[in-house]
């Protein structure tokens, strides 16, 4: 007992000692859980923390600052390069020279000496994340438009197109995004960051009516006269986001997390799959009058590696300038990533 009590003094005052503290600390041997801080000392099971210095583990176990002291009866074996030795207990470093686990035995009391908060870097970089999540748009044209100004309220026509022409199986309507590198820039304590990246976004609009997008016709767009099993558009944008970044705990690995920002798309291309019974598989690839660029209000919330993602159209999906249907796309969904 002398031997654990003197023991724990000199390794609380070892610990402690550069920050030129008194700490009187009781050493408990029962199965009653120790707690022990700068400001306070508690015996007994309760759970008591006080700042960020010491943190108690569980039921004869105990943890200041990156010092771990478990009761245990057979320490584990491991190839240490010895540097001090009291009783039983070994304290040094790995083979490899880097500060690492100590580990021994002190009488019944198993004791770890690691590696202090992981040092976060400036600038960090993630390749290749994932978004699997739901699109839709949100359709602003006025009515008006469509009954006064639709180029497709003709004799040929089989039905005029209007808004609800282009209304979506929202079940199958689907954005799916591939960011080839995001990049975490530390603007303050690593608790707020500029997070930046490029990659491309993939919208698959899934058609109710059977609406065919074609470059060889006026307004590029025509309600068909065939009924589409499948009838779905394909548009892909190569899109830089740019983020402001918000951790309040930046070391903890499963913590809240949240970013809001802006993105920039450029459409790379458009195509329109159908499958039909009359025609059978048929892909039309081009322009259909799509508007270039994509812009869009974009956020992301969640706890560790798996959030949630949103983003929002700020323009519409057409060019307004010869169309006057104005479709604004968003999409929410999951996104897997490191941060």
């Amino acid at each position: 007992m002398i031997q654990k009590t003197f023991f724990t003094f000199l390794l609380l005052g070892t610990s402690f000692i550069s920050q030129a503290q008194t700490i009187t600390a009781l050493v408990n041997t029962t199965k009653d859980a120790i707690k022990i801080s700068i400001d306070n000392i508690k015996l007994g099971a309760d759970t008591i923390r006080t700042g960020n210095d010491t943190v108690l583990i569980g039921t004869d176990t105990l943890k200041i600052g990156s010092i771990l002291i478990v009761n245990k009866k057979h320490a584990e074996d491991r190839n240490f390069k010895t540097v001090l030795k009291i009783g039983d207990a070994s304290f040094g470093k790995p083979n490899d020279g880097e500060l690492g686990w100590v580990k021994g035995d002190f009488k019944k009391t198993k004791i770890e000496i690691g590696k202090g908060p992981k040092k976060l870097k400036n600038l960090e970089s993630n390749w290749w994340t994932l978004d699997l999540g739901f699109a839709n748009y949100h359709d602003k044209s006025p009515m008006i438009y469509w009954l006064a100004a639709n180029p497709n309220i003709l004799p040929y026509s089989p039905g005029p197109l209007t808004s609800k022409s282009f209304s979506l199986n929202n079940k199958k309507s689907s954005n799916v995004n591939i960011w080839v590198v995001q990049q975490k820039l530390n603007l303050y304590q690593h608790k707020i960051n500029l997070k930046y990246g490029i990659g491309v976004e993939m919208f698959n609009f899934r058609f109710e009516k059977p609406i065919s997008f074609r470059e060889d016709i006026g307004g590029f767009v025509k309600y068909d006269d065939v009924v589409f099993s499948k009838n779905k558009l394909l548009v892909k944008y190569l899109t830089i986001p740019v983020q402001i970044n918000f951790k309040p705990n930046p070391y903890l690995r499963k913590g809240f997390y949240a970013s809001v920002g802006m993105s920039a798309g450029y459409l790379l291309n458009a195509k329109n799959k159908q499958i039909s019974e009359e025609r059978g598989k048929e892909k039309f690839e081009g322009n259909f009058n799509l508007n270039d660029w994509r812009i869009a209000t974009i956020g992301e919330l969640g706890i560790g590696s798996i959030r949630l993602y949103g983003s929002y159209g700020m323009n519409n999906l057409f060019n307004k300038n010869q169309v006057f249907y104005d479709m604004q796309p968003f999409a929410l969904g999951l996104r897997f990533s490191k941060f």
